[in-house]
């Protein structure tokens, strides 16, 4: 009886010390807020993508559960750096989560017994690329809070996804374009030339066009995230976050609307909308409005990072935020539900008023109508950076919580997709009419 006693008291002491350490780790973590000198998100701030590798630096030195790698050097010489975050044990064996990942992504070297091995030892692995646009500079902000929750909180929910999930985040797809919006905003914040674009591109070969560099690969940023997906480690989901107008919708999720390329496996749209409600359910519990999915993008264009890899066998997902004049809010005019006022001009127009009077309230949606893939219609008001910060964080911790939860699923669909792909290059014809 004093033997187990014994036993179950360092047990118990144990765990405090456990939990002592985890405390003053965590303690000694800043919160992006105190790191930045104001909230993320804030009206009118952005933190310059030096601060938030300088952060991401920060949160790794004093947690186990964070990596940062820098990959290279940007077009310009920036720094080019992905996190990897998980478990403390998951970490500690990162290499041969890797390793079983890449063996998983080649069915020819693998027999099915071997697959399920390798399927109940590894993880999923998700990978989500923030600001390829860098006007779209939501996502790069949203990130330094998405890794202080993962780096310090210990609920179950947060525990759950650093056990069975290896996550791969790049902060920027476009760190001198991050650069170049936040000083040139910087610059004109306060002045009637606040809500200007900036009069050079924000890459500096590709402009707004970087992401149609997926199938060229002639850009150093492309060629980075080239080797994350293909060459190093076969992540079974990609998200891209991406903003877009500013007049109807707050978010778009997947599922993506028709029409689709017949050439993609049946599995991976299942699971593309799977992911994808995953996201619209995190988004709808938090009762945010504008929630919309199978509408304006479409299954079929494959120009970009997110879509290429589909041919991989792995779910490419896509957010769009409502965008602001990159920190300065937007106001638009109430609408009424279900009567949507007569259309306007298009888009660019909308755009272009933006810049024009930005003290002006904007026209109210045109879209107001509820419907199944549009529940609770954006009706307009105040949108603002921490808007776009709050919803883009609401979507990513959805994903992860699915891409926890549904873990052994997606490494084993992943696999058993390739030998369906290596029998159909057998016959000689790599598509479909």
């Amino acid at each position: 009886m004093r033997k187990a006693f014994s036993q179950l008291l360092v047990a118990v002491l144990l765990c405090l010390a456990l939990s002592f350490a985890q405390a003053t780790t965590a303690a000694e973590i800043k919160t992006p807020e105190q790191f930045a000198g104001f909230p993320i998100g804030a009206d009118k701030k952005l933190v310059r993508w030096d601060k938030i590798v300088e952060y991401f630096q920060h949160v790794a030195a004093n947690s186990d559960r964070l990596k940062v790698v820098e990959m290279g050097k940007t077009t310009m010489g920036n720094p080019f750096i992905l996190a990897i975050v998980s478990s403390p044990a998951n970490l500690s064996r990162l290499e041969e989560l890797r390793q079983i990942n890449r063996r998983l992504a080649d069915p020819r070297e693998l027999t099915e017994a071997e697959a399920e091995k390798l399927v109940a030892q590894g993880k999923t692995v998700l990978l989500i690329s923030c600001n390829i646009h860098s006007t779209e500079i939501g996502a790069s902000q949203m990130s330094l809070e998405l890794i202080h929750r993962l780096a310090t909180e210990n609920s179950p929910f947060v525990q759950n996804i650093l056990d069975n999930v290896i996550f791969l985040l790049i902060p920027s797809l476009n760190p001198d374009g991050q650069i170049m919006v936040t000083d040139w905003y910087n610059k004109n914040v306060g002045t009637e030339y606040e809500p200007s674009p900036m009069p050079w591109l924000y890459h500096k070969y590709t402009g707004h066009d970087n992401n149609r560099d997926a199938f060229m690969l002639t850009q150093v940023e492309s060629q980075m995230i080239n080797r994350v997906l293909y060459q190093e480690w076969f992540p079974q989901i990609y998200l891209d976050e991406h903003q877009m107008g500013s007049n109807g919708p707050r978010i778009f999720v997947p599922p993506f609307t028709n029409p689709i390329n017949p050439n993609i496996d049946p599995i991976i749209w299942s699971e593309v909308a799977q992911m994808g409600f995953a996201m619209n359910t995190a988004l709808n519990e938090k009762n945010y409005e504008g929630v919309i999915y199978d509408a304006m993008y479409t299954g079929w264009w494959e120009g970009a990072f997110l879509q290429d890899v589909w041919f991989h066998n792995m779910v490419g997902l896509l957010t769009e935020v409502a965008s602001v004049r990159v920190a300065t809010p937007t106001e638009q005019e109430k609408g009424k539900l279900g009567e949507a006022p007569p259309p306007r001009a298009d888009e660019r127009d909308f755009e272009a008023q933006m810049r024009r009077d930005p003290t002006k309230p904007l026209p109210p949606p045109t879209d107001t109508i509820p419907r199944n893939n549009y529940p609770k219609p954006w009706l307009g008001g105040k949108w603002t950076l921490r808007n776009i910060v709050d919803y883009e964080l609401a979507a990513t911790y959805g994903l992860l919580d699915a891409a926890a939860t549904h873990r052994p699923v997606l490494p084993r669909n992943f696999y058993r997709l390739g030998p369906e792909q290596v029998e159909i290059s057998q016959k000689g014809k790599p598509y479909d009419l």
